[in-house]
């Protein structure tokens, strides 16, 4: 009986190593995808607690910031102008 040479890759039935693995790749992926997409129910959700509604509530879209800056700029837009039609007033006063 002759012995196969395994650093050539030959293996007992003649096909390389090389080949066996090409061969039972496809059958490890499908398994692997029935085990993954199997027919079990999602987990039943419980009632939220008042944190997970906070945390819910604070998830942030990439506009979120960008609003809250757009408001923030008008706030202070705002405190400006009352600064300005203050100071016009006081003027009004000293000229008068």
């Amino acid at each position: 009986m002759v012995l196969p040479d395994v650093a050539r890759g030959e293996t007992l039935g003649g096909t390389s190593a090389k080949e066996c693995t090409m061969t039972y790749r496809p059958h490890w992926l499908c398994l692997l995808a029935l085990a993954g997409c199997s027919g079990k129910p999602p987990a039943p959700q419980t009632a939220a607690t008042p944190a997970r509604t906070a945390q819910a509530a604070s998830v942030a879209t990439p506009w979120d910031s960008m609003k809250q800056d757009e408001q923030r700029a008008k706030d202070v837009q705002n405190i400006v102008n009352q600064q300005a039609a203050r100071q016009d007033k006081q003027i009004e006063k000293q000229t008068q």
